[in-house]
């Protein structure tokens, strides 16, 4: 059987096609090995809710519609096992150059692959994909906690200032 992971933004993720299954918050927060997420058939998707997401409004970050999912690939074409990791959100961000509010669309999605050992994982080094040993222990919320925190840029701009920003004018400052 196929596994896949639909996650559209502001509703709640899907699970493989049959598979219906409320997700509790102790199902998100349930630590395992990173190779327990890379096992055949593993699948956690559906909605996150402000409070579980809470690294990621430690900065009065408004965080709407919020749903993710981790599951577990199906066949690698590298032939490594690993793990899909996705999330699906509007961020509430303030632009960096004029402090107004705005309202960012995230969609993303990640794939990792997972190293049997530390040997395997300093032999992918030079490999351009993202890898964790199988040891490693983490959660599902974690992962998609990350996934969420790494689409917010490191300079938040609204659309109007990254147009300007963009067109080459220079910017006028009110205190000039």
């Amino acid at each position: 059987m196929a596994n896949s992971l639909s996650v559209k933004p502001n509703s709640s993720a899907t699970l493989p096609a049959g598979e219906v299954k409320s997700v509790s918050e102790a199902d998100w927060k349930f630590r395992q090995t990173a190779g327990q997420f890379a096992r055949s058939g593993y699948s956690i998707a559906g909605p996150l809710s402000v409070e579980q997401l809470s690294r990621c409004t430690e900065d009065g970050t408004g965080v709407e519609g919020a749903s993710g999912g981790v599951a577990a690939l199906v066949a690698s074409s590298r032939d490594r096992s690993g793990f899909t990791v996705s999330v699906a959100a509007t961020l509430e961000l303030t632009c960096q150059s004029c402090a107004e509010r705005f309202a960012m669309p995230v969609d993303s999605q990640s794939t990792i692959f997972v190293a049997r050992d530390a040997a395997e994982l300093a032999g992918w080094e030079d490999e351009v994909f993202e890898s964790i040993e199988a040891t490693e222990k983490t959660s599902a919320l974690e992962l998609v906690e990350d996934e969420l925190l790494l689409a917010v840029p490191y300079v938040p701009r609204c659309e109007t200032c990254e147009a300007l920003l963009s067109s080459g004018k220079p910017r006028v400052h009110e205190f000039n």
